[in-house]
């Protein structure tokens, strides 16, 4: 037999931390349905790409404050533009898209 632990016992309960950073910004999005706005700014480095990455995927996935319900959903995409100085940035625009009755 090897060597180790035999122990019955439950899992400890999964803390998920609640983030509601953007649910304003979400919210302004809700009380103009159908518009698109801007709501990052990144530079196209990694970093950048990063952050624009995980906040389009907080979007698409409901979290971060972004709610999707029965109400309607919230869409997001991502451009990458160059600027009047020649920089390239990331920007992440999200509409609200209420269910249709």
């Amino acid at each position: 037999m090897p060597n180790g632990i035999l122990r019955w016992e439950d899992p400890a309960p999964v803390r998920t931390r609640t983030n509601k950073e953007y649910e304003p910004v979400a919210a302004e999005l809700q009380a103009r349905p159908n518009e698109w706005a801007v709501i990052a700014e990144n530079p196209d480095t990694p970093e950048g790409r990063r952050d624009a990455n995980r906040l389009f995927n907080a979007v698409k996935n409901g979290y971060r404050g972004w709610n999707n319900d029965d109400g309607g959903t919230f869409e997001a995409t991502t451009r990458t533009v160059t600027k009047n100085g020649g920089a390239k940035v990331i920007l992440v625009h999200v509409q609200y898209v209420p269910a249709s009755s």
